[in-house]
């Protein structure tokens, strides 16, 4: 699950690589950070922090109605993401004769002897 929150500046994370987070390290890492207003990306009990973006950009990107608040924003944008689906693999002519290939070449293969 995907939890979603606000960036206060106050907080410290740790990255999925084990470094500390700290909000000086944040602000290194993510300078517009403090200048714009941020959503981090974290695990369900707030402490690894997986992804940062822009509140705005995430509003424009899921199309979230200008006339909710900031919260109720942030609240339909986690119900998004949480609930999305992954897209249907495409198989192309590409694919199909590449998984022919696959399967001549196992059909084709020595049998072992026991």
């Amino acid at each position: 699950m995907k939890i979603l929150e606000f960036y206060d500046g106050t907080k410290t994370y740790m990255y999925p690589n084990m470094k500390l987070a700290t909000p000086e390290v944040v602000l290194a890492d993510f300078p517009a950070i403090l200048a714009f207003k941020h959503v981090v990306e974290t695990d369900e009990n707030g402490q690894v922090l997986f992804a940062v973006e822009n509140f705005s950009a995430m509003r424009t990107r899921f199309n979230i109605d200008s006339e909710l608040s900031d919260d109720d924003a942030l609240t339909a944008i986690q119900n998004i993401m949480n609930t999305e689906s992954a897209p249907e693999p495409v198989y192309d002519d590409t694919t199909r004769i590449a998984d022919a290939l696959e399967d001549l070449v196992v059909l084709n293969m020595p049998d072992e002897e026991a």
